[in-house]
């Protein structure tokens, strides 16, 4: 009998039924976990699931059964990876099956902001349209995405998504690695490119990748988006980019803490007609939502038939 516990089940809908898993096992299910529930929820524990819960050395410690850490997400940012390998504790996560809907939430949030139809609504609203004679408004800068320059920042299967979409729209597709990172072949990515997203993983070599510097690099025009982690981008000086009209416009769908305080600088720049920024919702269509369930079992389930995969 194998003891599983799910920290935080209510960072999936109700409604994505989760199947058992092919061998003997009690699974227990929790809605949230705060750091000070961590310690008596996972020591009898042999596994542990888990989306966004942070599991550190110091709690795990008190996890004497523990065999596997089973991420429903792609990011290991949570976990305390040096601690796991030390002890032998194996950590699998999922792979691939979010990228068609990332990708789809991408070039949403790219042709938004290309055909300003944040700003053209507010011109509805306003009774402006409605106010002139000609029937088109024309009172705004709109781009087509045909033969623009998209820089993405990650070669991973969302990124390569994010590449055949792009290559259907006839635009200039270039990829920059973080792993062998180059400030100089950076520095000329940024400059070059008219459109730039992130598709790479939030670890020390990737915090606050974008900061003013950066953001300075980039074509006054350009469109920035991340829908990988929050903290990639030095958030305050995305806000004063944006304030300032550094760059173009920018569309985020992640924040550093999650979910935002009112605190959070994105707030200031809410409604400005060139920021678009959503609820950490990109990856989650039904058909994900329902791909994650399914992997994250057969994960469990190859562990314990000796064949184990995504193996962190």
């Amino acid at each position: 009998m194998k003891n599983i516990v799910f920290l935080d089940r209510d960072t999936f809908p109700k409604k994505i039924s989760i199947p058992k898993p092919n061998f003997k096992n009690s699974w227990k299910n929790y809605p949230f976990t705060k750091k000070n529930e961590i310690i008596s929820r996972i020591k009898n524990a042999h596994i542990i699931v888990t989306n966004k819960t942070q599991l550190e050395g110091s709690t795990l410690k008190y996890a004497n059964n523990l065999e596997l850490i089973a991420i429903t997400a792609t990011g290991t940012n949570i976990i305390d990876l040096d601690y796991c390998k030390d002890k032998k504790i194996n950590v699998c996560n999922l792979r691939d099956y979010a990228s068609i809907s990332v990708a789809e939430h991408v070039f949403a949030l790219i042709l938004s902001l290309s055909k300003q139809i944040k700003g053209l609504e507010k011109d509805i609203k306003s009774n402006i349209w409605q106010k002139r004679k000609v029937f088109a408004l024309l009172n705004r800068q709109i781009s087509d995405l045909n033969g623009k320059n998209i820089g993405i920042i990650g070669k991973g299967s969302i990124g390569k998504q994010v590449k055949k979409i792009a290559s259907s729209f006839n635009m200039n597709v270039k990829f920059f690695s973080v792993r062998n990172f180059n400030k100089a072949q950076f520095k000329k990515f940024l400059s070059e490119n008219d459109i730039i997203t992130i598709h790479c993983p939030l670890d020390k070599n990737t915090l606050n990748l974008i900061t003013t510097s950066e953001l300075k690099m980039m074509k006054k025009s350009s469109i920035l988006i991340n829908t990988a982690r929050g903290g990639i981008i030095n958030e305050m000086d995305l806000v004063n980019a944006i304030q300032k009209k550094i760059i173009g416009g920018a569309g985020i769908d992640v924040a550093s803490i999650e979910p935002p305080k009112k605190s959070h600088p994105y707030y200031k720049i809410i409604n400005k007609e060139n920021f678009l920024w959503t609820p950490h919702t990109a990856w989650a269509s039904d058909r994900t939502l329902n791909l994650a369930i399914k992997q994250l079992i057969n994960n469990i389930d190859s562990y314990y038939k000796n064949k184990p995969r995504n193996l962190v």
